[in-house]
C-alpha cells in the first residue's frame, strides 16, 4: 500500500530485458505486481522514494499476480515476499501438465503461504476492484457498484481449452499464462504476459477482447506464436509495448512478429511500437480514468531506475527502429 496516494493510476512497465514485471498503483494507493524478475532492481524502485516518483510503500503489497511457471516470469517473486508482506497471490491453474512447475515455483508458492499470504489458482475470469467497489450514491442509503471505480480483469486458462490442448498434443507451459486487463473510466491496457494464439481465441468467444485499448502489453515478447496482425489491429491499442532483449539466445521478436510489429508501428502516425531495451522503464498514468500518458527512464536492464529523469513518449520520439530490427531478422535467414 501506498501512504498518501496521488489518486492518479500509476503503471510501470520494468526494463527487465526478456521477462516481465509489471508494478500497478491505483488511485487509492492499492499495489499490484503482475511478475517479478530482477529483484534488485525491483526492490531498489520500490523502497527508494527518491527515485521512484514519491511513493511511499508502507511494506504491503496487495496483490502478487504470476502468470505462469516460465522463471523470467517470477524468479523474482521470492525476494519480494521475503522484502514485503503480500496479501495476496494469484498462479495459474496447478492441475494440469505442467502446472505445478519446476521446484523453485513451488517453492515461492510454498514461501508465500508460510508467510501468510492468500493463495489462489485462477482457471477461467476473475474481476477484483483494488480500491472499492461499492459507492453510496448522495442522497441514498443503498450502495451500488461504483462505475467510475478503476478494476483489473484476471483471464486464465479454462479448464476446457487446456484438456482439449493435451488431447490435441499442442499444450505447453505458455497456455496457463494469466492475462490482465486495467481498466479505468476510459483508460484500458491490457497485459498478454505469453499468451499463445489459443488463449487469445478462447478469450475472444467469450466476448472478452472486443474492446479497444490505448495500450497492449505484446504477448510472448514477440513471438509468432502469442502475436497476430488482426488481432492487434483489431484491439487497436496507440501503443504496444514489448518487453525483450532482441540480441538475446531466443532472438525475440522473432522474423514474424518483427514483420508485424514494424507494419503497426509504419502504417498509422497514431501507433507506436516500443521495445523496453530502447526506452528502459516505462511510466504510464492517467488522471480521473483519462487517457494514459506514457513517459520512459532509458535506463539499461542491469541499472537501477530513476524517475527523477523522465523522457515524455510520444510517437514522435520512439527509441525504437522496428524497421531496422525488421532487416536485420531477414539478413539472419
Amino acid at each position: 500500500m501506498v501512504n498518501n496516494p496521488d489518486g492518479h493510476l500509476h503503471i510501470f512497465v520494468i526494463n527487465v530485458g526478456q521477462g516481465d514485471t509489471t508494478i500497478i498503483v491505483t488511485p487509492g494507493g492499492s499495489v499490484t505486481i503482475i511478475d517479478a524478475i530482477r529483484p534488485n532492481k525491483l526492490v531498489q524502485f520500490l523502497t527508494n522514494s527518491s527515485i521512484n516518483g514519491g511513493l511511499d510503500l508502507d511494506g504491503t503489497i496487495e496483490h502478487l499476480v504470476v502468470t505462469h511457471p516460465h522463471t523470467d516470469h517470477f524468479r523474482g517473486a521470492n525476494r519480494l515476499a521475503n522484502e514485503f508482506t503480500i496479501r495476496r497471490a494469484t498462479f495459474a491453474p496447478s492441475w494440469h501438465v505442467f502446472g505445478l512447475g519446476p521446484t523453485t515455483y513451488q517453492g515461492l508458492v510454498s514461501n508465500l503461504e508460510q508467510g501468510g499470504t492468500i493463495i489462489s489458482f485462477l482457471s477461467g475470469y476473475s474481476r477484483e476492484y483494488p480500491d472499492n467497489l461499492l459507492v453510496v450514491p448522495p442522497g441514498t442509503q443503498d450502495p451500488v457498484v461504483d462505475e467510475d471505480a478503476v478494476f483489473i480483469e484476471l483471464l486464465g486458462p479454462t479448464n476446457a481449452l487446456i484438456r482439449s490442448l493435451e488431447n490435441a498434443r499442442n499444450f505447453n507451459t505458455n497456455h496457463l499464462t494469466i492475462m490482465g486487463v486495467i481498466n479505468w473510466r476510459n483508460a484500458r491496457m491490457i497485459i498478454a504476459a505469453d499468451a499463445q494464439m489459443e488463449n487469445w481465441a478462447s478469450f475472444r468467444e467469450e466476448g472478452l477482447m472486443e474492446r479497444s485499448c490505448q495500450i497492449l502489453r505484446s504477448a510472448h515478447h514477440g513471438s509468432k506464436n502469442g502475436t497476430q496482425w488482426e488481432l492487434i489491429d483489431r484491439i487497436d491499442p496507440s501503443y504496444l509495448l514489448i518487453s525483450t532483449d532482441p540480441d538475446g539466445r531466443n532472438r525475440l521478436p522473432d522474423l514474424a512478429s518483427a514483420g508485424v510489429f514494424t507494419t503497426f508501428d509504419n502504417g498509422d502516425a497514431r501507433r507506436s511500437a516500443v521495445m523496453t531495451v530502447d526506452s528502459g522503464t516505462i511510466h504510464i498514468q492517467s488522471n480521473n480514468g483519462g487517457r494514459f500518458s506514457l513517459e520512459f527512464c532509458g535506463e539499461s536492464v542491469d541499472d537501477f531506475i530513476n524517475l527523477t529523469n523522465m523522457t515524455r513518449l510520444t510517437h514522435a520520439n520512439n527509441p525504437s527502429d522496428l524497421l531496422n530490427l525488421l532487416n536485420s531478422r531477414i539478413n539472419e535467414l
